[in-house]
């Protein structure tokens, strides 16, 4: 009986490594141009300024987990959670939610299945997700006023860079507003809920029999709400992730400003800056894992509006997109991996496990 229970406990660790492997391979070969031109311009590169990139990213990957963890550990949560294994979590995230073309929508799975390894509930810890992305677009918003204001000061702000900062900062007012919106009322909540399973029941009906029950994940939104209403009874939990996702915005614009530096290229920070909004906007509709095309389009095309060179933005934009690939599968697939291998019956039963929160 101990043997019969083991194999299906291998076959899903082993699928679920062949998938990942699968998606990781069809990333690196969509991406196998801009890696092999990174390659080449490295001759061009100053390597003093090159080597800033790795720290740069280290302290965004610590800063995006500290403005969840933060919200987290103001509940009273991850009592257990260490420096280190705070900074090996966000890894996997971070793999996560960028190899996989979901919208974010597997980050958000993958990291409420990690965080019940720390006693937090599944709705809890996706509201905690969803407040870190609102916190995230507000200190965005702020941040955004203050380069436009630079920009118009000095007279460098065209038309085209305003419309695109008032749109990227009118899309981020939205996404709070419709979030609190959709989780604010209870009924309402259960509403997407039960919408969200007949679009899945609707789009598998061509391919299996089997339909998606309802309940758990109406049980899910109903504590999703509640956990929303937490929030807005006393927002003083926000306060502290909100100023940890300063640092995240700036940390992540810096390692395009970096990447252009390399090339011998001071591009204007807040041209930089207004850039990196266009172009998370533009990565977050795209179908493509982590927005590829799409964002290196939006960021180069701003860049270059705003007055930057346009063969450093080019090929800085280039090598910062090759680096953080590189960066995210070599630091984040063998943690996940040791993650799933651990506990690779929990992965499959996600769902199931959300409707007992």
């Amino acid at each position: 009986m101990p043997e019969a229970r083991r194999a299906p406990i291998r076959s899903v660790r082993r699928w679920l490594a062949i998938a990942t492997a699968i998606v990781v391979a069809v990333v690196v070969v969509a991406a196998r141009e801009q890696l092999l031109a990174a390659w080449q311009s490295l001759d061009r590169v100053d390597p003093l300024i090159l080597a800033a990139l790795v720290p740069i990213f280290l302290l965004s990957l610590w800063t995006t987990a500290e403005t969840l963890f933060g919200y987290l550990r103001g509940r009273g949560e991850l009592r257990r959670l260490s420096p280190w294994a705070a900074m090996r979590l966000s890894l996997e995230f971070n793999f996560t939610n960028h190899l996989v073309p979901s919208g974010g929508a597997a980050g958000i799975a993958y990291t409420a299945w990690r965080l019940r390894d720390y006693g937090v509930a599944a709705g809890q810890a996706t509201v905690a997700q969803l407040a870190r992305f609102a916190v995230t677009f507000a200190s965005f918003t702020l941040l955004l006023g203050v380069a436009i204001a630079t920009l118009a000061l000095g007279g460098r702000a065209t038309p085209a860079m305003l419309w695109a900062a008032g749109l990227v900062a009118g899309l981020a007012i939205a996404a709070i507003a419709l979030g609190v919106l959709l989780l604010g009322r209870r009924r309402r909540a259960h509403r997407v809920a039960g919408g969200i399973a007949r679009l899945g029941n609707a789009l598998a009906r061509p391919f299996t029999r089997r339909r998606l029950d309802p309940a758990p994940l109406i049980r899910l939104g109903d504590a999703m709400h509640l956990e929303t209403r937490s929030i807005l009874d006393r927002p003083r939990r926000l306060w502290r992730p909100f100023l940890w996702s300063f640092a995240v915005n700036l940390l992540d614009a810096s390692l395009c400003w970096v990447a252009i530096a390399a090339f011998g290229e001071l591009a204007d920070p807040a041209v930089v800056f207004v850039a990196y909004g266009v172009a998370t906007v533009a990565s977050m509709i795209a179908v493509t894992p982590n927005g590829a095309g799409p964002y290196e389009i939006a960021l180069i095309g701003t860049l270059v509006a705003g007055g930057t060179a346009a063969a450093p933005a080019i090929a800085g934009v280039v090598l910062m997109r090759a680096f953080l690939l590189v960066g995210t599968i070599a630091a984040g697939w063998p943690l996940y991996h040791r993650s799933v291998a651990r506990r690779p019956i929990a992965a499959a039963s996600t769902a199931g496990e959300c409707a007992k929160c």
